[in-house]
Parts: structure tokens; C-alpha cells; sequence
């Protein structure tokens, strides 16, 4: 509550300051003039981001005599309230990284520039342009994706007479019994038992149904009968004692590699994680592949996006770095130095993408994704979820009931739009 109140006084303070937002019209982009860039660039970004771009930003000043990348590196804890500090002194950066979750929020401030035909919007993944469109107008560049897919052990389905991936909700569900009954697993699948992570496959769990959370009215319909599937398919993994009911951080991480369950379905930063737990050999033992589906196999896109600020001193060679790190070639370099997936599409031809069995899957993954919903109050909605589904798993509340006490709850809480 306390950063939506804190959001508010940033709105009221950039209005009042005559930049709001243009009362939910587009906003028109300005061009870029041609040119070579010059100047120091001010750039703020988040965790490993914000310890080597400079790295990569050499090579941009390089190009660009006379131009100074100045990265400031902040945590991600921090940034929001960073960000919205700066917006409301009018102290902001040239350019700042922002997470997808908040850019509605920012874009509603009337602070950030609209980007510039300069960049080729056709270049990205489309699903990577929903969270930075606020109001029909793009108010960010999508710098790096991610995505959610299926990890399995490939050792322990093979002993229980399965040597491909579950490509749908019964086969994932006929693997998980089949890995603990003949493949010597303790489990067949990680599920979330509510809290942390829960919303992060129930939502696609309800869009491979063909449903969605909010409805184009603008209304929440979190009690639809494809809610209702996606939370009892989702309660089934516990009713078959496939999934664990307790769990402590890391438990999921270490039981996969241990063998004790054999599937979950997580990002691409579990890649170098079970690698390093597992050792270089475990990479045998594993692979990924897209998530399985019902009518489809849609799964949550997030990443962050790289945005420009009104009040920038350097605005035309802020948007010529920020179009910059979106080449193609540069998008493979940082994939190279910081491991983040690419968002331009076709920078996953690159072999180092395209030939990576771990990472690949990603890339074909990504072909088939949504975003969560544009509207400030999302972080409460997914708190929400997270607390009805423990509720259903622990507490042994229906998926009907549970579809009910979600719809009353979010009415409550509303959009904030």
C-alpha cells in the first residue's frame, strides 16, 4: 500500500508539474535527429544488469567518440521507489531499466518519452511490447526477456518408460504418477503450495484454457470456468500426493537435482543454478522443453524494458544507445556477458542460442506467451492468488470456493486504473 499511496503523490506532483499523462489518449513520439551521439548518457539499472553494462557500453562509446556511458548500479528492492523519488523531483537519469510490473505505473506519470520510430518495433517478441504499451502508447523497449518452461529429468522418466517431454496436461499428469510410482521419484512434479510462485503457473495454467484474469471490460473474472479448471488441475498435483505440501527455499532446487522430484516448470536463470549444484555431468541428466498444453501451451513472458525519460539532457543519444542494445548482434553479446534472453526475435538464430539444447526451448517458448495485466494494483492480485491457493492446498478449500473468494477479493481491491 505504502508504494501505491507514494505512486499517487508522484502522479498529483508531475501533473501538477504539466507532464501529465494525456488522459488515456496515444501520446506522439518525437523523432531522433541523425547524427552521431555525444555527451554523457546517465543510466540506471538493476542488479547484475547494473554491474556489467559498462562492460558492454564500452564498446557503444567506442563507436560513438565523445560519448560517456554513466551506469549507476541499484538494487532491484530499491528501484521502484528510486525511480519514483526521481520522477517526482524531476531528477531522473537519461535512461533507467524498469521491470515490466511497473510500467503502467510510470507510463501513467506523463515522465517517460514515448519511443521514437527510430526503433523497429517488428523486431520483438509482440508479447514484449504488452507491458510497456500504457494508454496505446509504447513507452519502453523491451531489453530482455524471460519465460516459464518445463525442466525434467530425462534419467528418471526414461526408468519409468517415458523418453520425451509431457506434451499435454494429461501426459504431464500420467509422467508425474509415472515418475514416482517406476521411477524411483519421492514426488512427480514441483508445484508452489501457495504463496511464492503460485501465480506464476496458475495464470498461464488459466490462459492455456483459454481464459484470462481480467476481461476487456476491464472487469475481473478470476471465477470463470477456466479459472476454476487451471485451480483444480492445479489442486490435483496435491489430491495425487504428486507434489509436495511443505517446502523451504531451495527445496525445489535441491530435489531436482537429488532426484527426489523430477519435473517443475520455472526460468531460465534454473539453467546455471542446477549446473552448479549438480556439477558440470548433471547437464546429462536434464533438459527443457516448452511447457505442456491444453487448448494451447501459453506461458508467462516478464523481463524489463529500457525507458527515456522527458527530462532528459541527452535524449536523442540516449534513445541511439538504448535502440543500440537492441541490435540483434549486441542482444548476443549481452546474452554472452549476463546470460538475459534475448527479446529480439531474431537474435535467437545465433548458434549460441539456437544450437543450446537448455536454452533453445526458451526461444520457442517465447513464440507463445503473455504478459500479466497491465494495472497498478497487479502486485496485490498476485499476492492474492498466492494466498487462495495456499488455502486450497493447505486448507482444503475447493477450487470452486477458492474461484469465489478470488473474484469478491480483487473486486475489492480493484484495478487502480
Amino acid at each position: 500500500m505504502k508504494l501505491r499511496i507514494g505512486l499517487l503523490a508522484v502522479a498529483l506532483v508531475v501533473t501538477g508539474c504539466g507532464r501529465g499523462a494525456d488522459g488515456g489518449q496515444p501520446e506522439a513520439a518525437k523523432d531522433v535527429k541523425q547524427g552521431a551521439s555525444t555527451g554523457t548518457i546517465k543510466v540506471w539499472a538493476m542488479g547484475g544488469e547494473g554491474e556489467k553494462l559498462p562492460e558492454l557500453a564500452k564498446e557503444f562509446e567506442a563507436a560513438n567518440p565523445g560519448t560517456k556511458i554513466e551506469v549507476t548500479a541499484i538494487p532491484w528492492e530499491q528501484a521502484h521507489d528510486k525511480i519514483a523519488g526521481a520522477i517526482a523531483a524531476r531528477t531522473t537519469p537519461d535512461v533507467s531499466l524498469v521491470g515490466t510490473t511497473f510500467m503502467t505505473e510510470f507510463g501513467k506519470t506523463g515522465a517517460l518519452d514515448p519511443v521514437p520510430g527510430l526503433v523497429d518495433r517488428g523486431k520483438f517478441f509482440p508479447s514484449a511490447l504488452q507491458p510497456p504499451t500504457v494508454n496505446s502508447t509504447l513507452y519502453g523497449v523491451p531489453w530482455y526477456v524471460d519465460t516459464r518452461v518445463l525442466f525434467y529429468r530425462k534419467d528418471i522418466l526414461a526408468k519409468a518408460g517415458i523418453t520425451e517431454a509431457p506434451k499435454t496436461w494429461d501426459e504431464l499428469t500420467a509422467a508425474a504418477k509415472a515418475a514416482k510410482a517406476k521411477g524411483g521419484a519421492k514426488y512427480g512434479m514441483f508445484v508452489p503450495p501457495g504463496k511464492a510462485g503460485a501465480a506464476d503457473l496458475f495464470l498461464p495454467w488459466v490462459w492455456q484454457q483459454g481464459g484470462d484474469v481480467l476481461g476487456a471490460d476491464g472487469k475481473f473474472t478470476l471465477d470463470s470456468p477456466e479459472s476454476v479448471k487451471a485451480l483444480t488441475y492445479y489442486r490435483s498435483f496435491f489430491a495425487d500426493k504428486l507434489a509436495p505440501t511443505a517446502t523451504q527455499p531451495g527445496d525445489a532446487e535441491r530435489w531436482f537435482v537429488d532426484g527426489s522430484l523430477p519435473m517443475v516448470i520455472t526460468g531460465p536463470w534454473m539453467v546455471n543454478q542446477y549446473l552448479k549444484l549438480g556439477g558440470p555431468d548433471f547437464a546429462a541428466k536434464f533438459a527443457v522443453a516448452p511447457v505442456p498444453r491444453a487448448k494451447t501451451r501459453t506461458s508467462f513472458v516478464g523481463g524489463a524494458d529500457l525507458v527515456v525519460f522527458k527530462d532528459s539532457k541527452n535524449r536523442d543519444a540516449a534513445w541511439r544507445f538504448v535502440d543500440w542494445l537492441t541490435d540483434p548482434a549486441v542482444q548476443v553479446k549481452w546474452y554472452g556477458l549476463q546470460k538475459d534472453l534475448p527479446s529480439v526475435q531474431s537474435a535467437w538464430q545465433d548458434p549460441a542460442l539456437r544450437d543450446n539444447d537448455k536454452v533453445a526451448p526458451f526461444g520457442e517458448q517465447l513464440k507463445d506467451t503473455r504478459s500479466t495485466p497491465s494495472i497498478p494494483t497487479w502486485q496485490q492480485i498476485q499476492k492474492l492468488i498466492e494466498d487462495q491457493t495456499e488455502k486450497m492446498v493447505i486448507g482444503g478449500v475447493s477450487p470452486q470456493d477458492t474461484a469465489k473468494a478470488l473474484q469478491e477479493a480483487a473486486a475489492g481491491i480493484g484495478t487502480g486504473s
